[in-house]
């Protein structure tokens, strides 16, 4: 408690939830500080004002949930059990079949006639690269005059400031 005031227990005040003791020191002080007189009378507002929203919940009996929890979980299981493997679902078996089917699809030989041959294609992107390659030397001649321009230009840079 900050300061001697009763901040926290004002709460536990109203609803009657103190014990003798802690009840005659809250009282006591409430007798003397107006401010946490002020703060329980706000709190009793507030707890009326929530009062008034609607009817509380029914209490939950925690003992007949568990049973029926319990109940519908067996249910759960004695069907699942009369279904048999068949009636549960097997995605490891499903993905193990897309995998079968996508290894044969793949394998030379198994393709649908008239369809590219994958190599090929590879082949041919490679054929057009070459192109490109056997040019290098006129590529690496662009990039020499570009340094060189750059060089050039650097006379024309403003030099260093005398201070």
């Amino acid at each position: 408690m900050s300061g001697g005031h009763v901040d926290e227990l004002l709460i536990d005040h109203l609803r009657g939830d103190l014990d003798a003791g802690e009840r005659a020191r809250v009282e006591a002080h409430l007798a003397d500080c107006a401010a946490c007189r002020a703060a329980r009378a706000s709190y009793a507002r507030l707890v009326g004002a929530l009062a008034r929203t609607g009817p509380p919940a029914p209490p939950i009996h925690w003992g007949a949930y568990r049973a029926e929890l319990r109940e519908r979980l067996e249910r759960r299981g004695a069907g699942r059990a009369a279904r048999g493997w068949l009636g549960r679902p097997v995605p490891a078996l499903v993905a193990a079949a897309l995998v079968a089917a996508l290894v044969v699809a793949g394998m030379p030989g198994l393709r649908a006639p008239g369809a590219p041959d994958p190599l090929a294609l590879d082949g041919t992107i490679l054929a057009s690269r070459l192109d490109m390659i056997a040019r290098l030397d006129v590529v690496q001649d662009l990039d020499l005059l570009e340094d060189f321009n750059v060089i050039s230009e650097l006379d024309e840079l403003p030099g260093p400031s005398k201070s």
